[in-house]
């Protein structure tokens, strides 16, 4: 072997062999939403610097244990992929293909779905804000709306009201959950399971998703 292709692998090797650097740079997720002390610029550092000063032992949480079993995916084709598809109880109707969300910041009301419920713009509040991460640039929300929803069923189910921001995006959901109305249930999400848990009076609620619907809904949004 020539000098210096015995040097290039030399080099080459040295180069595996040496431990990765510390990366400067970081990346971030970008969002928006009432999530993070709501949306003026002053909650929101305030609720930034709480979590500087919260000392180990101040807080104490109350909530029960939740835990999933094989009985909570029954009828779940296993190893799937696929993300949470629930029905809720929006505006008197129900709601098919709401999306739990756990990535987003924001309670999401699409407009096809806004306009089927009957709801008025003339309903909705100013919101000034822009949301990230619906398409490749930032959205404009046409405005929010509080609406009363309900998860689960009978004695088993709690009704909270939600800030549900509303945009005009094509999508093949009509709402997402995110997880600021995730923490208000203090509802615990097993995409293995296809299903959602939380706490009421009565006891730990259950709400399956739609397996069928879930992937009905992946199929379509390709086509958009």
């Amino acid at each position: 072997m020539d000098e210096p292709k015995k040097r290039r692998r030399y080099e080459e090797e040295g180069r595996a062999e040496r431990p990765p650097h510390t990366p400067q740079r970081h990346i971030h997720m970008i969002n928006g939403g009432f999530a993070g002390g709501r949306i003026s610029k002053l909650s929101r550092k305030r609720h930034l610097k709480e979590v500087y000063h919260l000392r180990e032992g101040d807080r104490s949480s109350d909530l029960p244990t939740i835990t999933f079993t094989k009985e909570d995916d029954m009828g779940i084709i296993p190893g799937h992929d696929d993300p949470v598809v629930i029905t809720i109880i929006l505006a008197n109707a129900n709601l098919h293909r709401t999306l739990v969300d756990q990535g987003s910041s924001a309670d999401i009301l699409f407009k096809s779905a806004f306009d089927k419920l009957g709801l008025q713009e003339k309903e909705l509040r100013v919101y000034l804000n822009s949301l990230f991460g619906l398409e490749d640039a930032s959205i404009q929300p046409l405005g929010y709306i509080p609406l009363h929803t309900t998860f689960g069923k009978g004695t088993q189910s709690r009704t909270l009201s939600i800030d549900y921001i509303v945009v005009n995006v094509s999508s093949t959901y009509n709402a997402f959950i995110g997880r600021t109305t995730l923490n208000k249930l203090a509802a615990v999400v097993s995409t293995p399971h296809l299903c959602m848990k939380f706490p009421t009076p009565e006891g730990i609620a259950i709400v399956k998703g739609d397996q069928k619907l879930t992937r009905r809904c992946y199929n379509e949004s390709l086509n958009l």
